[in-house]
Order: C-alpha cells, then structure tokens, then sequence
C-alpha cells in the first residue's frame, strides 16, 4: 500500500513538473513570438527599450530620353507616437509632450490633420455636457466609451462622468505644484482629456500606434517642427506615396499607374519579399520596370533610455531607394503626337461635308515614332487620352465613354494595314528579280481585267492607267499591280517575307500588346478558321486587305525594317537605368544591344526604288500629303492607306521616313474612320515638324 501511494506521489510529481515546465516554454515561446513579430518592445538590463522603425524609401523617378523629368513623388506622412519609447516618459513629461505636440499642429497650421473623433462630451471643461451621440446606444462613440470601460477594467455600469474621473485622477490632471497652482489650465485639461480619451479609443499599446496627425505633406513645416522637439516615440511614416506627373494628361498610356497589391496578384509578389500594403506599378512602365522603380524599405531598432532619450540606433536592414529609369521617349514628340492627333481628328471632322463617309465618324487614333537604326520609340500616343492625375476621380466616365479612352490603340487595337502593306509587297518583288524599277503592269481598273470576280484598281483614271512600274504604283496606290505581284510572288512567299516584316509577330515592346494577323492559309490553318484559301484571297492579302490586321507600332516597326534595309530588331522604351545617386548607369540598351528578331535581304537597289516611289507619293500629292510636308527641312517618303471597316467610313492609315533615301525617324499613323489615308499624314507632320525644327516650330 505505502510503496502504491510512494508511487502514486511520483506520478503526480512528475505530473506537476511537466505542466510547470510546459507553462514556463509556452510562456517564453509567446514572449518570443510578440518581440520577432511586433518589433515593439525590448528591455535591456541597462535601462534601455529598444523597438524597430520601418525606414520607407523613394520609388525610382522616370525620366525622358533627354533627361527630362516625367513621373516623381509626392509624399503624405502620419505623425505617429509609438507606445514603447512614449511610456517610458514620467506622467509629467508624457502630459507635456503632447501639450507640445498640440501647439506645435497649431502653430504649423496642421490642425485639421488631428481628428478626435470618439470624444463623448460636448463643451469645454470643467462644464461638460454628454454629447447626443454618446448618448445613442447605437452609436460609434457610445460603442467606443464601453468598449473603453472593458478595456481599462473598470466596473460594468461606469458612467461618463465617472470615466472622466479616472482620466483626472489616471493621469493627475489636476495635479497642483509645491505652492499649490495648478499644474494645468483649465484649457490644458481639456485638450489633455480629449487627447488621453481620443489614445485609449484607438488602444494605443505597443502593438498599435496612436497618430496624432494624418496626411501630412512633405512640405509641411510640421516635419522639422515636431522632430526638433526632441520628444520619445514621435516618428514620421510614409502614410500615402502619390505619383506625381510632370506633364499632366501626357505619356498616360504609356507611363501606367501605381497601386495596391490586388489581392489575386498577392501570392506572386509575396513570393518576392513584398509587404501587403506595398505600392507596385499596376499598368504600362511603371509595371513593366517594376523590378527597377521599387525600392526596398530598411529596417531599424531604435535604443531609448529611461528619459526616452535616443542612445543607439540600428540598422537591421538596410533600405534601398527605387531606380531610376530613362525612356527612350521624347517628351516634346510625345507632346507632339498626342496634340497632332486631336488636332487631326477635328480637322477631319470639319471637313467631312455633309457625308459620314467622308470622316464625321473619325473620333479615335494612334501615332508611333521610332528610331530605324535602334528600334528606340522616340513617341507612342493613343488618342483619345487621360489624365493619370485624376484617373480615379474619372475612372467611372472615362471606362463608360464609347470612344474608349483607356485603350492604348497604339498596342492594343488591330487595324487592316491597307495600302501601306504594298511596300512590303514591293520590295519582295524587287528582292526576288519579279520586277524591276522598270517593270509595268497594264492597269485597265480592274484585276484581272474583265473579271467577273475581280479587284477594282480605286485611283485608275484618277493619276494613272494603262501601263504602269512600280514607282507609279507606290505613288498611286495602284491595286492592279499589287494584285499581279502578289500572284506572281505566290501566297507563301508574300507571307515569308512579310512575317519577317513583323506582320503577326511580336514587336518586342516591354508593355503587353496584340500580335496581329498576316494573312494567308497558314494563319487559317493554326486559327482553325476552316476557310479554303483562293486566288482572290490572295490578291486581296496583298494590297493589306483580307485577314490582315496590325498594330500602330507594328506597321512603325514594318516601315522601320524596310528603312534599315531589312533588320527588325526589339522595339523597346527603357533606354538606361541608374541607381539612385549614381551618375553611372547599370543598364543602357547600347550597352546591352539592340535584340535582333528577324533579318530580311533587301537589295540596297529594291531599297531605293521602294524609297522613290514613297517620296513620288509625297511629291504627286501636294493637295493632300504634299502640304502638310512642306514645313520639313528634309525630303519625307510616304504610303497612304485607306482600309475598309465594314461601316460607313474607312480607316486613314500613314507611314512616312526621313529623309527619304537615309531615314533616321519613321512615323506610323492611324486614324480611326478618317476616310482617306492622306487624313493621316497630318499627325506624322506634326510630329516630323518638331523632330527638325524643335518645339518653337508649333
């Protein structure tokens, strides 16, 4: 019996040693867990509290390719005070601190950035009346005063009046000095109890900081203000990073916005250390360079002694400050061809008679600039536009409006290439010895001629007829031509060549963009489209009608690859990267190289005869073309193409170089329902104006 009851004691020992000593690790486990994840609060035998301060960093600045700046910061910040450092303060010197605070908002006209919203007197003290609200049982305020009373402890029933006792008596504010004054007005009290109130309601604590002062911008006097006070636990934190453009309304499509992480996108950027309330690029450059713009904030412990005087501060992880980035953007051509195109837009709208077929429907469009030799986009404009500075305010209208402003039509929209395919068409004929400079078709207006299914030939008898070379073709758009070059050349060679040409292929461009069509039977065939290809489709395809389709900057990028005499390379908007400070940069698309995505053998004599057919064009056009062109100090190539929709106008469509015979800028424009393609040129002058003459020439 007794060795059953020394055993039973043993059993019960153990027992009891076991529960103590998983309290004590459960203890210590949570102790630890609160100090990693809180970061708030860390005694030192020395006296010292140490807590951590998230150090918040610029994002990178985007600039042009000429160094001017685009997209900058603008900075709002909370002042907070953060528990652990303030509650090392004597009751005085706490009382005095926010005394200090409040005159400093005061002083630096910040008021308005202090809200007590949960007060539930009205009145000043001493003659207080419980305000209506707290009086409400289903209010916020009287929601707030009870859940106050559980949080102090204090006993169920408490009245106000018996809780504005325990903040008279809690934190002594009728506390008298050694001659027997008091310590504090009567005003001072009262603003002491709206503020002490005002930090429980929002459980002020070492996991929650209290902020005094909300939105604060960076060119507030506040700032230095309130940080030379010198007070523990008052810190400044980033409260919103805003965008700032410096050309309102301009680039928008392209330049994109930032925001919060959606909530779908989380796991992708938590994957790459992002905190959840991180701002990130959401559209356009600022999401596509990304990985430079984003900075990384660092982390610091901050050492304050028993007076809540700072002593030692840490880095724990140092911070990061964005990249900047430089486009390869032009800003006063950007300009150019943003304003170019509104302008273009109404002037054919004027001049659309009584007719919708002439241009009463053109209301949208798309412009490109582009460097040949690097693919550089030097401007890239959709219209119509928005402004990224009000884009939330108008997101409603702008996403209702029909003429659908946020679509970038420069990326985005596909149109038939019309006539401006035939110097593609061309130059693979003269690549491939099926004509020459001298080579003629016989136009009868029609082809074949005396067809029942045939290809009307629209300038016969309007410049040209009978027979007819290449240079004349380009020049007068002669369908006829093309139609029988197409034929000659063979579905399989058109599409050979024009593929290379960029037509259905990537352009390489940083931002998300549709791929377009070329037609022919192999699209068919991967599309599934269950067509059999004819000969007519042919002749269609090869003066840019039947299935093809393209992007503004893909028919840049044609026009492009023909002016260089046959390389496409990478269309591309990042020029150079530096880090913040540096004047050294970490990347430039020089140093890198031009990506090449296809090569094309083109004769330097096709070359030139495609060259002198476009600047025939300009030439033969004087009405049109020809004048808009009259203000350029070099001699501009160009193909104007006239694309049917299916309604009651057709698309304007215009590619030009210069010089002609030495391009150093191609310009693609399209204008959407503007009835005849020589509209378009007026955009592509507008651009070329400002390239040669600069911006004193508008």
């Amino acid at each position: 019996m007794w060795q059953k009851q020394r055993k039973h004691d043993h059993v019960l020992r153990y027992l009891i040693i076991s529960v103590v000593f998983c309290a004590i690790c459960v203890f210590y486990l949570g102790r630890l867990f609160y100090i990693q994840i809180s970061g708030r609060e860390n005694v030192y035998d020395t006296g010292t509290t140490s807590y951590t301060e998230i150090v918040h960093v610029a994002r990178g600045e985007i600039y042009d390719r000429n160094g001017k700046l685009l997209v900058t910061n603008s900075y709002t910040y909370d002042l907070k005070i953060l528990h652990t450092p303030f509650s090392t303060l004597s009751l005085y010197r706490s009382n005095q601190a926010c005394l200090r605070l409040l005159a400093a908002l005061e002083d630096c006209g910040e008021t308005s950035a202090h809200l007590e919203k949960y007060f539930p007197f009205d009145g000043a003290y001493p003659n207080y009346t419980l305000s209506e609200e707290a009086a409400n049982a289903d209010s916020v305020p009287y929601y707030r005063m009870r859940r106050m009373i559980g949080d102090l402890r204090l006993k169920d029933g408490t009245t106000p009046q018996e809780l504005l006792e325990y903040y008279l008596e809690t934190y002594q504010l009728l506390a008298t000095d050694v001659s027997g004054d008091r310590v504090f007005t009567d005003a001072e009290v009262d603003r002491l109890l709206r503020l002490r109130y005002d930090m429980d309601a929002n459980r002020f604590s070492a996991a929650n900081d209290y902020v005094l002062a909300s939105n604060v911008v960076s060119s507030s006097r506040l700032i230095p203000y309130a940080s030379e006070l010198g007070i523990a636990g008052v810190s400044f934190t980033v409260n919103t990073a805003k965008r700032v453009y410096l050309y309102p309304g301009t680039a928008s499509h392209i330049l994109g916005r930032v925001g919060r992480i959606m909530a779908e996108d989380w796991p992708y950027y938590q994957s790459l250390g992002y905190q959840m309330d991180a701002t990130v690029g959401l559209e356009g450059c600022e999401a596509s360079f990304e990985e430079y713009l984003r900075g990384t904030n660092g982390l610091k412990r901050v050492e304050v002694d028993s007076h809540g005087n700072i002593v030692k501060e840490t880095m724990l992880t140092e911070p990061v400050t964005g990249k900047d980035i430089y486009l390869t953007i032009d800003i006063d051509l950007q300009i150019a061809a943003e304003e170019g195109l509104r302008e273009n837009v109404q002037y054919v709208v004027e001049h659309s008679g009584e007719s919708n077929a002439e241009g009463a429907l053109c209301n949208a469009g798309a412009a490109v600039a582009i460097d040949p030799s690097t693919f550089e986009i030097l401007a890239i404009a959709s219209y119509p536009t928005y402004d990224l500075t009000t884009y939330n305010l108008d997101y409603e209208s702008l996403n209702a409006d029909p003429a659908k402003p946020l679509l970038n039509r420069a990326l985005q929209e596909l149109y038939a290439p019309g006539s401006t395919f035939k110097l593609g068409i061309a130059a693979a004929g003269l690549s491939e010895d099926l004509i020459t400079s001298a080579s003629t078709t016989d136009c009868r207006g029609e082809y074949p001629a005396g067809s029942s299914w045939s290809v009307a030939c629209s300038t016969y008898n309007k410049g040209h007829a009978g027979h007819t070379n290449v240079i004349t073709a380009i020049a007068q758009s002669c369908n006829s031509f093309f139609c029988e070059l197409g034929e000659r050349l063979g579905i399989y060679k058109v599409e050979e060549y024009m593929k290379k040409f960029g037509f259905g292929e990537s352009t390489g461009i940083e931002l998300a963009e549709q791929t377009g069509i070329l037609a022919g039977p192999t699209y068919r065939q991967e599309a599934n489209v269950g067509e059999v290809w004819l000969q007519g489709n042919t002749w269609h395809a090869s003066i840019g009608q039947s299935d093809n389709k393209a992007t503004p900057l893909q028919l840049a990028c044609y026009t492009a690859t023909l002016a260089n005499g046959g390389t496409r390379y990478s269309a591309h908007l990042l020029k150079s990267v530096y880090a913040y400070g540096s004047s050294t940069p970490i990347y430039t698309d020089t140093q890198n190289g031009t990506t090449v995505l296809d090569r094309i053998e083109i004769p330097a004599s096709a070359q030139q005869t495609v060259f002198a057919g476009m600047r025939a064009m300009v030439v033969q056009n004087q009405s049109s073309v020809g004048r808009w062109m009259n203000s350029i100090p070099v001699e501009v190539g160009g193909k104007t193409g006239t694309a049917q929709t299916g309604k009651e106008a057709d698309n304007a469509l215009f590619v030009c170089t210069a010089p002609y015979d030495a391009p150093e800028i191609v310009v693609s424009v399209v204008l959407e329902y503007g009835a005849h393609g020589y509209y378009a040129s007026q955009t592509a002058a507008a651009i070329l104006n400002v390239y040669y003459n600069g911006t004193d020439a508008q």
